[in-house]
């Protein structure tokens, strides 16, 4: 055996004996598919791990509770407008960057600071029209299709204090709108008999029994449920927020853990990584556009249009996160 093969051998037990004996990595997620890429990140490491998965708006709400006293070591979940504000809160440790080829899409989504790690993007809200029900001159094809007389009582949406990956779609539109006339565009909806429900499972279901025939949900989402159905269609109205899926590592974590967490990024961003996430959600999480070059989307993800795309600003929007959900909830839901 040669030095640099004697040398390898050494490394790689070294690696197994060190994961044997680390505590666990514990990673808060909000993805449909954390479970299999977590097994898969054990089998090919060896490197145990705690997963808490729980949805997005619970799962901010178990960090923010948390505080100082951090329980996880990684974060992973949909929207960097969060990511944001807990980097402003000196919870994630920045200026890492894993060593992947990002896509020009990735790349730009990529923060300067590199406090998380931008994974796939979805969009933040898509009309998810049953075609069956509505007539060809009713189904919508803008945001400001959505109250028309034709669709009063007919339309749902989630709940932004509730569904993480909402309060981006209501970013997005208070962005291309303005503040104010934004605010007059949620209001007007719910004066058109918009009904807001707390997640996209929930609204999906209110279309699926007839209460409504268009949900406003994540492209994810839309795409999942949709899959195998006839008589659904999904509309991308202009413009579509992107909403990018992220990972971040705790500012408390160090050591041995630190190493473990920036191996468990790099696997997510990896081949294996992703054929688990593209694997572990198909009905839902999974219909995302990688970010990595050399990495196709599912059909259905890469089959979507988009006629016109925006970026928020998690610097200008996650701040605003908490008032601009309060107005919703004080104007729109009650």
């Amino acid at each position: 055996m040669t030095m640099t093969r004697r040398l390898s051998a050494a490394l790689a037990l070294l690696s197994l004996a060190a994961a044997a004996h680390a505590a666990p990595l514990t990673v808060y997620a909000a993805m449909g598919y954390d479970q299999a890429v977590v097994r898969a990140f054990t089998q090919a490491t060896g490197i145990p791990v705690e997963l808490v998965h729980l949805s997005t708006g619970p799962l901010l709400a178990r960090v923010q509770a948390e505080g100082a006293h951090a329980q996880w070591d990684v974060l992973w979940f949909d929207g960097n407008l969060a990511m944001r504000s807990f980097a402003m809160q000196h919870r994630l440790a920045c200026g890492w960057a894993p060593s992947v080829r990002y896509t020009a899409q990735g790349r730009a989504l990529v923060p300067p600071d590199h406090c998380w790690a931008p994974v796939g993007v979805t969009y933040a809200g898509v009309m998810l029209v049953d075609t069956a029900r509505l007539a060809a001159a009713a189904q919508p094809r803008s945001w400001a299709d959505l109250d028309s007389p034709a669709l009063r009582g007919r339309v749902g949406m989630d709940n932004p204090s509730i569904s993480g990956p909402t309060y981006p779609l209501l970013a997005g539109v208070l962005q291309d709108l303005g503040v104010a006339r934004g605010q007059r565009y949620f209001e007007t909806l719910k004066a058109n008999g918009l009904r807001v429900y707390p997640t996209n499972s929930v609204t999906l279901r209110a279309l699926q029994f007839g209460q409504i025939d268009v949900a406003v949900v994540q492209s994810s989402a839309a795409l999942g449920y949709a899959r195998g159905k006839r008589g659904l269609r999904v509309v991308m109205p202009p413009p579509s927020t992107e909403l990018p899926s992220d990972l971040a590592i705790g500012a408390q974590v160090h050591g041995a853990q630190l190493a473990a967490a920036r191996r468990f990024v790099e696997f997510v961003l990896s081949a294996p990584g992703q054929q688990a996430l593209q694997h572990g959600d198909p009905a839902a999480d999974s219909n995302d556009t990688p970010l990595l070059a050399g990495i196709a989307p599912l059909p259905a993800a890469a089959a979507l249009r988009p006629q016109r795309t925006q970026v928020l600003d998690p610097a200008t929007w996650g701040p605003r996160e908490g008032a601009i959900d309060a107005w919703f909830t004080a104007h729109v839901v009650r």
